[in-house]
């Protein structure tokens, strides 16, 4: 079972349940849709870099914001400047992978901040409304697509890392 289905399961028993009970529930509801889009996003870092599949979870946002948003760039002007891609294909490559990576930084941060507030914070009580439940504004069903938009971003940048020839 994936993390993603735990959380789906604990979302279920948080919204059948009351009390003390349900929030606990949908607080490890939230951690484990952050947990499951966490190792998506882990997982790109470690195919474009080894190096960056060990990048803290705080500091995934600004990674992908700046060094894999370089190290795309840097590999689309060189082909651009060789001849290999035209300029425009550079252009459109650099466009989709700042759109890709500055979506996924966004996603993560409140992920993250969800996750904070879960985990470190029980005087930050959940709402409960008619069929979902939320913390600091974000809801249930927000957080579960969390992964779902993650790996929607992620196979953009995979695939434009393969045609730029960063990854096999």
């Amino acid at each position: 079972m994936s993390l993603h289905e735990v959380a789906i399961y604990l979302t279920t028993k948080a919204k059948e349940g009351s009390g003390e009970l349900a929030d606990a529930y949908g607080r490890s509801a939230f951690n484990r849709y952050y947990y499951a889009t966490f190792l998506t996003v882990r997982e790109l870092l470690g195919a474009l870099d080894s190096s960056w599949q060990g990048t803290s979870h705080a500091n995934i946002p600004g990674m992908l914001e700046d060094a894999v948003i370089n190290k795309i760039k840097k590999a689309a002007k060189a082909q651009g400047k060789s001849g290999l891609i035209t300029k425009g294909r550079e252009q459109s490559l650099i466009s989709q992978a700042v759109s890709s990576a500055t979506e996924i930084a966004h996603l993560m941060r409140a992920a993250y901040s969800v996750r904070v507030v879960s985990d470190y914070e029980p005087e930050n009580k959940l709402v409960f409304k008619k069929q979902t439940f939320e913390i600091i504004g974000h809801t249930d069903s927000e957080a579960k697509n969390w992964m779902i938009r993650a790996s929607r971003e992620k196979g953009v940048l995979l695939s434009i890392s393969k045609e730029l020839g960063l990854v096999s």
